[in-house]
């Protein structure tokens, strides 16, 4: 085995560990939403009161290998790395974290572990290609991939808070038609919240949720809906936060107001989808160019090609 195949096969290898330790950590971290409350309701276990205190229960023993090994270690990794995250970025990641509703439960310290292990990575892998075979082309391959490693976590943050903020926005005008219903019916704003997302587990309903949760360990209303209104941070919620709020200091009909702006919303909802679709025909510029220009230049110029060939070659 020669020196290239040797530092290929050792490039193939660094790949496929970074991805098989990423999507545990990432399963590790996260689960789903019934797992961590099942975990919560079962984190104290009833053999503990029986055990005395000569015989302490080694909670280690009680995961899987790979939790106590891989996982484990990962999480050291990431921890470690976290430490040199700068610390005027923490609140705005932060942010941007929240409005994508905490994925994998992550906050700014394990993000910025993982974006500077795939960036350790990324340069490892740069410099094993590079040394297989020292070429300007390798070089590019290997910066390329750098930059992908170095941009990629920034990526997929963007897009978890894109397509959160997209799917609370379609949802809204329902959420309010119901809260308007509920609120109709006879219940207070504050129950109505409850029951909407107790009804509905959407996004829009988990976050009144949280605002209903807010208010019952002592935070005042009004602030509770500006938590709301920074944690999602869309247009359309903002000006629905800023209403109810005018309304609760005017002392106008909570349930009128809803409906109002159920109606409003949706308004909103059929001007967005006119703006998504007249910036179709721009986005679908760049396919055209690339994939069916050249096929209909191909279809329409080819059978000239031999007769310019032939004069071209006189």
């Amino acid at each position: 085995m020669n020196l290239t195949t040797l530092g290929f096969a050792i490039a193939v290898l660094l790949v496929l560990a970074g991805l098989v330790l990423a999507a545990v950590g990432l399963k590790s971290l996260g689960g789903k939403p019934e797992q961590q409350r099942i975990e919560t309701f079962v984190s104290e276990r009833p053999d503990t009161q029986a055990r005395g205190p000569d015989q302490p229960e080694d909670r280690e023993f009680l995961d899987s290998l790979a939790q106590r090994t891989v996982v484990a270690w990962l999480k050291n990794i990431i921890s470690y790395l976290s430490r040199y995250t700068p610390a005027q970025t923490i609140q705005e990641t932060n942010r941007r974290l929240a409005i994508a509703g905490n994925p994998y439960n992550f906050r700014a310290p394990q993000y910025y572990g993982i974006r500077m292990f795939l960036l350790l990575l990324g340069m490892l892998l740069a410099f094993v290609i590079y040394r297989i075979h020292p070429s300007t082309m390798n070089l590019l391959l290997g910066l390329l991939l750098l930059a992908v490693c170095l941009g990629a976590p920034g990526l997929w943050l963007s897009s978890r808070m894109k397509q959160r903020q997209d799917t609370i926005r379609r949802g809204l005008p329902d959420a309010l038609d119901m809260l308007s219903v509920i609120t109709a019916a006879g219940l207070s704003f504050d129950q109505a919240m409850l029951r909407l997302g107790q009804t509905f587990r959407t996004p829009v309903g988990m976050e009144f949720v949280r605002v209903v949760s807010e208010m019952e360990i002592g935070i005042s209303r009004r602030q509770a809906l500006r938590n709301l209104q920074a944690r999602v941070d869309i247009t359309e919620l903002s000006s629905f936060v800023s209403v109810i709020l005018q309304s609760e200091t005017l002392g106008m009909s909570i349930a009128d107001v809803l409906h109002s702006q159920a109606e409003q919303m949706r308004v909103y909802r059929q001007f967005r989808a006119k703006e998504i679709a007249s910036q179709l025909p721009a986005k679908m510029m760049l396919p055209l160019v690339a994939f069916i220009f050249p096929a209909l230049f191909g279809v329409l110029l080819g059978p000239f090609l031999p007769v310019l060939m032939q004069i071209l070659a006189k």
